[in-house]
């Protein structure tokens, strides 16, 4: 699933290795010309790194919430992201909302969902929405627009507990076109078509919680390709806990290559090793909802509510770990996809030239290629984000016919100057490389880009992007 290249004063060269061939696309390659067919570099929008940032409480508000919920930050980390919720109204730049109608049950929507100038506000009701004077349940819950890797994720709730019946989660997991039970806000399907977000990236979950009311929480993992759930820390109460759902408290998980660990008010209470998951890594969106589960025991109780006083997400550097998500083109989501449509990765231009294929890789069970019966333009990308300012290296395997207008590996968004390595001709698997890459405002774009003639192509597989310092 790895191979690699690297240049040396913008000179390319093939050195012979014994099973493939080595090329490195050094420091500082030399200028390129302008590319006179379609401009394909796609300038992707800085996300706001916090929003909504909340005013300084004052020294007896701090004192007493800082009491109720201490939380404790790994070292090494640095907030790359938060919103404070401290807004009158939602920032639908960063959030969508989940919307289902119907949905477990009841209804998903965004109706159900608030700000009141201190905190996010999902409701739980019981309310007649079709019409028919019949009372019917209601929730709500906001999925992020921008996709997060490894980190250190924190929030701040107060669950409903005044009756059963509702489910609130804080959790994360990567989102499709034609997911079920949350895909009815249209500006899903409009960033998928703008490049925005990869058409299927549902491959992995991970629970920080999930809260069943009045007094139940799970926490764990689901392999969205197996629709299995890997590691669960059984359902608890929040006496098992040592807490009261009903109360602020801090909930958090620090997720890295080796391990992912769930923290409550700064106490670890479960651990999966990673090393052994056999999951496939990619960058996620992050959710927080509060949906029917049960009827409820006491319908006086309702509306109620849960409450969230900030999202804050985390990084630091996670040194040689790839942080390209499904760079082997093996991972298998849980809903079918379409043979152009690889899992995590982001088509633009001809999509229907650029397909996943069986019969010739590197690595692994499947590879890219770029193609087409007649002339084509296709690019193949990830949009990194909120990714630690450094030094990286990109590298992956590939084999080209040759004689393409344009056949090339690139990075650019990452706040300096574009590199690109342009791929020649080359039968069997070769490693290339882009060394020394500067990533100086946190977020980066991986891509593959063929302009090409009819039935010239280019293989692609086991993409690493990884930091060096």
């Amino acid at each position: 699933m790895k191979i690699g290249l690297t240049a040396s004063a913008g000179l390319c060269a093939i050195v012979a290795v014994t099973a493939y061939a080595a090329i490195t696309l050094g420091d500082a390659p030399a200028p390129q010309p302008a590319i006179t067919p379609p401009v394909i570099a796609a300038v992707i929008p800085s996300p706001v790194a916090t929003t909504n940032i909340r005013p300084a409480a004052s020294a007896a508000t701090a004192s007493s919430e800082a009491a109720a919920a201490p939380a404790s930050v790994p070292a090494g980390y640095t907030l790359a992201y938060a919103d404070e919720f401290n807004a009158a109204a939602l920032n639908t730049n960063d959030w969508y909302y989940r919307i289902a109608e119907p949905y477990a049950g009841g209804y998903v929507r965004s109706q159900n969902v608030s700000l009141d100038g201190a905190s996010l506000r999902l409701k739980f009701g019981y309310e007649d929405v079709t019409g028919d004077n019949i009372p019917d349940y209601t929730g709500g819950g906001i999925m992020s627009r921008n996709n997060f890797g490894y980190g250190y994720y924190e929030i701040r709730a107060r669950l409903f507990n005044g009756t059963s019946g509702l489910h609130s989660s804080f959790w994360s997991m990567g989102i499709r076109r034609d997911i079920g039970g949350a895909g009815g806000d249209p500006r899903i399907d409009q960033d998928i078509d703008a490049g925005l977000q990869p058409e299927q990236n549902q491959l992995y979950e991970i629970d920080a919680f999930e809260h069943d009311s009045p007094d139940r929480m799970g926490i764990g993992d689901f392999k969205q390709s197996t629709a299995t759930t890997a590691h669960r820390l059984p359902y608890s109460s929040g006496a098992t806990l040592g807490i009261n759902f009903g109360d602020w408290n801090v909930y958090a998980f620090d997720y890295t290559p080796a391990s992912t660990k769930f923290y409550i008010n700064g106490v670890l209470k479960f651990t999966i090793d990673n090393s052994t998951n056999g999951y496939v890594f990619t960058p996620q969106t992050f959710w927080l909802t509060a949906i029917r589960t049960a009827n409820a025991g006491n319908t006086a109780a309702l509306p109620g509510y849960s409450e969230f006083d900030y999202f804050r997400y985390y990084n630091r550097p996670q040194i040689g770990a790839n942080l390209v998500g499904n760079g082997s083109f093996d991972a298998t989501p849980v809903s079918t996809f379409a043979l152009w449509n690889p899992p995590a990765w982001i088509e633009n231009y001809d999509k229907a030239a650029s397909y996943l294929v069986t019969d010739d890789f590197s690595n692994g069970t499947r590879s890219l290629i770029q193609t087409a019966a007649a002339n084509f333009t296709v690019t193949t990308k990830q949009n990194l984000k909120f990714i630690p300012n450094g030094t990286y290296r990109l590298t992956a395997r590939v084999k080209s016919s040759g004689g393409q207008s344009q056949a090339a590996m690139r990075v650019l968004n990452s706040g300096v100057a574009e590199r690109k390595f342009d791929i020649p001709a080359t039968a069997s698997w070769t490693l290339i490389t882009i060394d020394n890459i500067a990533v100086t405002n946190g977020k980066a774009t991986v891509a593959f880009t063929s302009i090409g003639a009819a039935n010239q192509w280019l293989k692609i597989d086991d993409v690493q992007f990884v930091q060096l310092s």
